[in-house]
Formats: structure tokens, C-alpha cells, sequence
């Protein structure tokens, strides 16, 4: 089908200048949505399944690449974090530099020594201003870090929120594939039951067949048995009937005649022996 409307799209394009004039790309619009609908209904299912599955392991690399982003900035943050701390305390004792010397310049001392060397006041005042300065740059350098870190963490903590949204909408998308994927294995199984039907002819057939086999078997059974008796052998297993006593028989057999010729004796007719 597809083969056939690529054929005749192609005829359309060429004759459709000679035919069609300004239509024409009015009919080749109509003829590329048939196309398109065309090649989606014959797409499968499986197949379509499977473009989901590579869809969202494509989502793999770009996690990762946020990953690594997020890994990047956390790690940015640690070190300014710890450079502040530094900062921090090089401030702390800067201040308790500047109100010792700021202390010592309340007296009317004209000369001040620190560690065995000797200042006059000027030069103490002097060292002052400079320690003042620098302290207030290094306070202000402070406080722009302080700002590049709150910026900073705030936005480790959006990129931080975006991932484990990533991560989360990523593992409910493989989560609804193996959804989907169970739901067509159950599909699968009932086509391919309702594919091939069993045969009732052929189950009855099978049937006969064992009919006859335990006929077959029986019909033995039963020739075994009469070539047993044929035999002369005993049948033991059968339960035989009590035997009679054969002379019991033959006398009572006879026992009619031995009395009419008791009687023929006694009246006086005789006879010979066998």
C-alpha cells in the first residue's frame, strides 16, 4: 500500500504542473497527510514501544551533563564557603590588632614598643590608618563574597531541585514502559491463544486414539489369559471352585441302577458278570 501511494505521489509531482497548474501543491499537501497517516498505521506497536524505550534512555545523557553541573557548583560552593571562613578570621584578628593599637594611642604616651621595638606616636597612628583601610577592604571584599555565595547557593538549590525532578519524571517514564511493556506481553499471549484455537477434531481424535490403545491392550490381556488355560497350567489366581470327589460322583451316578439290580437278584433272575 505504502509502495503504491509513493508511486503515484511521484506521478502527481511530475504531472501535476501539466494537469493541475496552481492546485497542485493543494493535492500534494493532501497526498503528503496520506502518506504520513499511511506510515503510522502501519508502524507496530512493538515498534512504537521501542521508540519510547530509546526516547527515554536519550534523557540519559542530559541528566548526566546536569549532573555534573550540579556536582560542579556544590563544589564551588564548598570552596568559597571555606575561603570565607579564612577570610573570616584573618578579619578578627585584624580588628583585635587595630583596637590594641587603638587602645594604646588613648594614653599620652609619645613613644610605644611591640616586642622589644620602639614606635613613636606617628608611626603608630600611621600603621593605624593603614590597618584601618585594609581592614575595611578586606571587610567589603567579605561582603561581596558573602553575596556570591548566597547567589551561589541559590542557585545549586534550583539546579539541585530541577534534577531530582529530571530524575524522578525520568524513573515514572520507566516505570509506564514497564507498564506498557507487561500490557503487551498479555496482548501478545491472548493473540497468539486466539491465533490457534485448538482443534476439537483433533482432540477427539487423540481421544480414540487412547481408546483404542486400551482395547488393544485389553484384546491382549485376554489372549494371555486363554493361552494360559490352553496350556494346561493351573490358573492360580483364579479362584477355583471346590473339587468334587469323583468316585461320590460316580456312585451316586449309578446308585439308581446298582438298586434295580439288587431287586432283579432277589427275585430270582440271574445274570452273568461283565
Amino acid at each position: 500500500m505504502l509502495k503504491k501511494i509513493i508511486i503515484g505521489g511521484s506521478s502527481l509531482l511530475l504531472a501535476g504542473g501539466l494537469f493541475f497548474g496552481s492546485e497542485t501543491f493543494s493535492y500534494l499537501r493532501t497526498f503528503g497527510t496520506q502518506v504520513r497517516q499511511t506510515v503510522k498505521n502501519e508502524i507496530s506497536v512493538e515498534f512504537e514501544l521501542q521508540r519510547i524505550r530509546d526516547e527515554v534512555d536519550s534523557l540519559m545523557p542530559e541528566i548526566r551533563r546536569h549532573m555534573i553541573t550540579v556536582a560542579e557548583q556544590s563544589v564551588d560552593v564548598k570552596d568559597l564557603e571555606r575561603t570565607l571562613g579564612e577570610r573570616e578570621k584573618g578579619l578578627r584578628e585584624q580588628r583585635a590588632s587595630i583596637l590594641t593599637l587603638r587602645n594604646d594611642l588613648e594614653s599620652d604616651r609619645s613613644h610605644f614598643t611591640y616586642r622589644a621595638v620602639s614606635y613613636s606616636r606617628a608611626e603608630v597612628e600611621a600603621d593605624l590608618t593603614q590597618r584601618f583601610e585594609a581592614l575595611q577592604a578586606a571587610e567589603a571584599t567579605v561582603k561581596r563574597d558573602h553575596q556570591i555565595l548566597a547567589a551561589q547557593r541559590e542557585i545549586l538549590s534550583a539546579n539541585q531541585r530541577r534534577l531530582d525532578a529530571m530524575q524522578s519524571r525520568r524513573q515514572d517514564l520507566a516505570v509506564h514502559v514497564a507498564q506498557l511493556e507487561a500490557r503487551l506481553k498479555q496482548v501478545q499471549a491472548a493473540e497468539a491463544l486466539n491465533a490457534s484455537p485448538l482443534d476439537d477434531s483433533r482432540l477427539a481424535s487423540v481421544e480414540k486414539l487412547i481408546h483404542d490403545m486400551n482395547r488393544a491392550l485389553d484384546i491382549r490381556e485376554a489372549m494371555l489369559e486363554s493361552e494360559g488355560r490352553l496350556s494346561g497350567r493351573i490358573p492360580v489366581e483364579e479362584s477355583a471352585e471346590p473339587a468334587t470327589d469323583i468316585l461320590s460322583r460316580i456312585d451316586s451316578h449309578f446308585s439308581g441302577d446298582q438298586q434295580s439290580v439288587e431287586t432283579v437278584s432277589s427275585s430270582g433272575g440271574g445274570g452273568s458278570g461283565i
